[in-house]
């Protein structure tokens, strides 16, 4: 058993949130990775802004104002490299590098890097190749990309095609407002009886089964100036809804349409999307490419008009969708939390004396 701490400041938030409130990715995969590794018999801190300590599945959360953490045989910072004042006799620093590494090329993390020299823990290809040569070199290479839930894999493909509805599900910030301009312009004139399903709009202090009336309103900041009243018809937002909720929505879905962001460095919607067995049409922005198998579970279009097409073809033929749905759930399970844990207990905690 090895003693393992891991510090994130992103957000207000311990083991309870999940069932509580949305969360974005780097939230629910902390949560999700303690918790896999407690299974496996670690003793896990996590120190994040949560308002107090509490013990929930294994896992003990503190909050960081609280000061340093115990005593670990691994601590695990995630992202920020200051996060390593916090430690207390690690016999091994570890960063999970759950974004894209820009912020490390900043002079003080530079500095923290060489300092603390943690070895960084990539969740994609992406991120290993603009990593940046002013940092240590990150050998051995560790690549461990997030694990799924359960619930999104293994599903039973489809016995009918679904309806024309599409679903966007990510940051609205990440070029929602790209995706309806083209929507309007380029997919919804071919395809008159489509449906957008907009599950992105959420506000991460929401409670779940908390009435929420905002969504129109918030959505209506991203909707392109001028926009037809046909194509506002068509769009379908949602409010925040627990995450079996989304897979549930996602998997009815005929196709997931996403332009990408520079920012991602996994993409865990559209690689639980995958999962489910939801073809997707994205663009070769950031890591997008190592989620969807171009021309089997989906496409990777390079340009607006080859979007629209691709999105238009998925959600008219029912023979492309069938084949890249089947493909889906066959290629593009990925694995699920525990062997994530496995491999991260064999390629980053240290051996216990």
């Amino acid at each position: 058993m090895a003693r393992i701490v891991i510090a994130d400041k992103t957000n207000e938030y311990d083991g309870r949130s999940m069932a509580l409130q949305p969360l974005g990715g780097t939230e629910s995969s902390v949560i999700r990775l303690a918790e896999a590794l407690a299974r496996r018999g670690h003793d896990v801190t996590c120190l994040t802004n949560c308002p107090a300590r509490v013990e929930h599945q294994g896992v003990n959360w503190k909050p960081l104002a609280n000061g340093r953490g115990p005593d670990s045989d691994l601590f695990l910072a995630v992202q920020h490299p200051d996060l390593f004042r916090l430690a207390r006799r690690p016999r091994r620093r570890a960063l999970w590098v759950v974004w894209p590494p820009n912020n490390l090329h900043r002079r003080m993390h530079v500095l923290r890097m060489w300092l603390r020299r943690p070895r960084p823990v990539f969740v994609s290809r992406y991120q290993t190749s603009i990593y940046g040569r002013r940092l240590p070199d990150p050998r051995p290479l560790v690549i461990l990309p997030f694990g799924l839930p359960n619930a999104v894999r293994g599903r039973p493909a489809r016995s009918a095609a679904p309806p024309p509805h599409a679903v966007f599900a990510s940051n609205p910030m990440r070029n929602l407002t790209w995706l309806l301009d083209l929507w309007a312009r380029r997919i919804l004139p071919r395809v008159p009886n489509a449906e957008l399903h907009i599950h992105g709009i959420r506000d991460y202090a929401h409670r779940y089964g908390v009435p929420w009336e905002e969504t129109t309103k918030r959505l209506e900041q991203f909707i392109p100036p001028g926009y037809p009243e046909h194509a506002r018809r068509s769009l379908r937002p949602h409010a925040p809804a627990r995450p079996e909720e989304l897979w549930d929505a996602m998997y009815a879905a005929r196709v997931m349409l996403y332009g990408g962001h520079r920012v991602e460095a996994f993409c865990l919607s559209v690689a639980e999307a995958q999962a489910l067995g939801l073809p997707a049409v994205v663009r070769p922005i950031a890591v997008l490419p190592e989620r969807v198998r171009d021309g089997e579970t989906g496409f990777i279009a390079g340009d607006d008009e080859m979007f629209s097409v691709r999105a238009v073809d998925l959600l008219m033929d029912d023979a492309l969708w069938r084949r890249q749905h089947e493909a889906a759930l066959r290629l593009q399970q990925g694995w699920d939390w525990d062997e994530m844990a496995a491999a991260f207990e064999a390629q980053v905690i240290p051996p216990v004396k």
